[in-house]
């Protein structure tokens, strides 16, 4: 699978967040994750996640992945998710 990091200048907190989620989601999510990037979403998300299925089940593995992350660099409620599927694009 191609893999694309791009970054901003300067690398912003955020981004430095979204790439520890995205470890964390290949971690918990393995072959149903798609895709992780910033986003600026009109209900205020900054995270896009794109997933082959958006069950309860994954979407849950989400939420626990962004609880630990932003517990681990100590961010409580700096990550707002768009769960998508391809479908939805």
């Amino acid at each position: 699978m191609p893999l694309k990091l791009i970054f901003s200048k300067p690398i912003s907190q955020i981004d430095k967040l979204i790439m520890d989620l995205s470890k964390t989601l290949v971690r918990e999510l393995g072959e149903s994750l798609l895709l992780v990037e910033t986003h600026e979403g009109s209900d205020g998300s900054n995270v896009r996640i794109l997933v082959r299925e958006k069950s309860d089940s994954v979407v849950e593995k989400i939420f626990n992945a962004i609880e630990e992350v932003e517990r681990r660099n100590n961010k409580p409620g700096e990550i707002i998710p768009d769960i998508v599927t391809p479908d939805e694009l």
